[in-house]
């Protein structure tokens, strides 16, 4: 549970630095720490813009050793959001989600950085693909360092713009004909932005779960069926799901990436297709954690002009 903005965080000010606070994410954690006024807030910023007032911008980039260092001068906790989740080079992946990692992690022991919050993937793991894959060893990379840290598994964010969740919604909105990867079986679970950003902040004041992994994920598994289903029965129309082979839909990918067309990327195949660990018992007792259902997302979502 995040504290009062008139609870003492500590006897001390504490300083936070958030690297990829440009993205949605990032911008929503950064206003809802900003009440607080013995938490001095960082963003370490590359390219992007942040679009939130109440912090103080550092450039850095998780490649520039020196840049990060000073980013990181006097920076008592870090949550790690910066990411790369989508490229049709799988290298790209491994450059800067598990080299870039390392390199955070090892500035962070040399300036003194008490505690990385990483926020990883459901999906991380050794079978879904290049993206997967290098969050796992991301993972693997923090645990084994001498750093504290807690790991965040959101499952399929929606809520903000470009999620493949948020791209699922408008086709069934506008299209009488969905596409479905495969048997439509696979499951997810659908998290509205604004659940997983007040667990995140929630995590940053939260002692007892340190070198702990939770899942932060929707209250509930769909399968890709009836996930389809319930965003139509929302809307209250009919549509109708042509189920497509995995493989010739990773190759129409392959071939439109060739293109220039990067709508999909090849890698979401797997990681769309490959088994998740689904379990928020822990977050729920430690981060008063209540995820709304998809619906009542949507209706936020939609009441919020975001679409």
């Amino acid at each position: 549970m995040i504290p009062s903005p008139k609870t003492s965080l500590s006897q001390t000010p504490l300083t936070l630095l958030i690297t990829g606070a440009s993205c949605k994410m990032g911008n929503n954690l950064i206003r809802q720490l900003s009440i607080f006024p013995d938490l001095n807030i960082r963003a370490m910023v590359n390219r992007s813009l942040v679009d939130a007032p109440g912090c103080e911008i550092r450039p850095g980039s998780l490649n520039n050793l020196e840049l990060m260092a000073r980013a990181l001068s006097g920076v008592d906790i870090v949550v790690h959001l910066a990411a790369l989740t989508k490229s049709k080079n799988e290298s790209d992946y491994f450059e800067t989600n598990v080299k870039g990692t390392k390199n955070l992690v090892d500035v962070c022991l040399e300036q003194g950085v008490k505690k990385i919050i990483y926020v990883s993937s459901q999906a991380a793991s050794l079978n879904g693909g290049a993206y997967s894959l290098s969050k796992f060893e991301a993972e693997q990379y923090i645990k084994k360092s001498k750093i504290q840290w807690v790991i965040l598994r959101p499952s399929e964010v929606y809520g903000q713009e470009g999620d493949s969740i948020n791209q699922l919604i408008w086709w069934v909105q506008n299209f009488v004909c969905v596409p479905v990867i495969g048997q439509g079986k696979s499951k997810l679970s659908p998290v509205y932005i604004d659940d997983v950003v007040k667990a995140m902040a929630a995590s940053i004041f939260i002692t007892e779960i340190e070198n702990k992994t939770l899942i932060l994920a929707g209250p509930e598994e769909l399968t890709y069926d009836e996930l389809v289903d319930r965003i139509a029965a929302y809307f209250g129309v009919s549509r109708f799901k042509v189920h497509l082979p995995a493989g010739l839909v990773k190759l129409i990918i392959m071939i439109f990436s060739k293109l220039g067309m990067s709508y999909l990327v090849p890698d979401q195949i797997p990681r769309l297709l490959c088994e998740k660990l689904y379990g928020i018992d822990l977050a729920k007792e430690k981060l008063d954690y209540s995820p709304r259902y998809l619906e009542d997302g949507m209706e936020n979502f939609f009441l919020s002009g975001v679409n």
